[in-house]
Parts: structure tokens; sequence; C-alpha cells
């Protein structure tokens, strides 16, 4: 509504086109929405639900985290190291929905090396790095004290 000099208010309507597109382009919002709910996963994002907020673990099974181990030249055994930014570059989920990937060039954890050598050059360099996954078993929702581990991908200096 517009209001006029003299005190009355003057209603603008919008054009039948503007009005059209407006409806194609809800419509549209909504068909991706419900498409996305009904058969969405986490690359639909916005129009699917995030399946790792969308969904839990069943009360007596395993809750599964990746983990990143790495070795050295000054130290040859695998040790555990954290899969940040501020160590890699690269969050946890950014590795984590790269998996499959990885698993076909393991090569891909040589740039976790050299990234990590980029933000760190005084530490010692990462002559080996392989992907690892942590299964943490439950019984009741609480966890028993057996962690499964499995690599899926390992990776090692030329």
């Amino acid at each position: 509504m517009r209001s006029e000099g003299d005190g009355t208010a003057q209603v603008l309507t919008l054009p039948r086109a503007a009005k059209s597109w407006r409806l194609l382009v809800v419509a549209a919002l909504t068909v991706l929405v419900v498409a996305g709910t009904l058969v969405g996963n986490d690359p639909w994002w916005p129009f699917g639900p995030w399946r790792m907020f969308a969904t839990s673990t069943k009360p007596s099974t395993a809750v599964v985290a990746m983990a990143i181990e790495i070795r050295t030249a000054d130290d040859p055994t695998w040790r555990p190291a954290p899969l940040t930014p501020w160590q890699v570059g690269l969050n946890r989920a950014e590795v984590e929905g790269r998996i499959p990937q990885i698993e076909a060039q393991p090569a891909r954890l040589g740039t976790l090396a050299a990234s990590h050598h980029r933000l760190h050059p005084e530490a010692p360099a990462w002559t080996g790095v392989r992907l690892v996954r942590r299964d943490t078993v439950l019984a009741g929702r609480t966890p028993t004290g057996e962690v499964r581990s499995q690599v899926l991908a390992q990776w090692s200096a030329p």
C-alpha cells in the first residue's frame, strides 16, 4: 500500500507475470523440499535432510568416527594426529565426505601431509598418513570399551 498526500491509500497490485513467476518459484522450491525429505540425502542440502542430524544410533551398535594416523622419519610408528583445520587445513567432515575417493586414490592422503607441512614447517614432515575407521561398540547406549579399528587407506611418501 502506498499513501497519497491527501490521506487516502492506494493499493498496488502485481501484474500477472510477476505473480506467475513467484508462484512458479514457490512451487519449484516446494517440490525440491518434499523430494529431498522423501529421498534426499546430504548432497541435496538445503533441500534434503542432513542424515547425521536426522538419524540416531541404535542403542546396541557402534559409533563410527574417522581418524588419521601419521608417522615421521623420526618416529616410524603410527600415532594419531588431529584432523582439524589447524593441523591439516580441513575439517573432519571434509575428509569424511571424500572417503570413497580417498579409498580409490590413497595418494590423496599425501595432500594432508603437504598441508600439515605448509601450516607447521618447523614440525617433522609426515612420511605416512592413513585413514582409520574407529567403531566404538555400544551396549544399551553405553560404550563397552571395545574399539574396532580398520585402515581404509594409506599413503607413504615416495
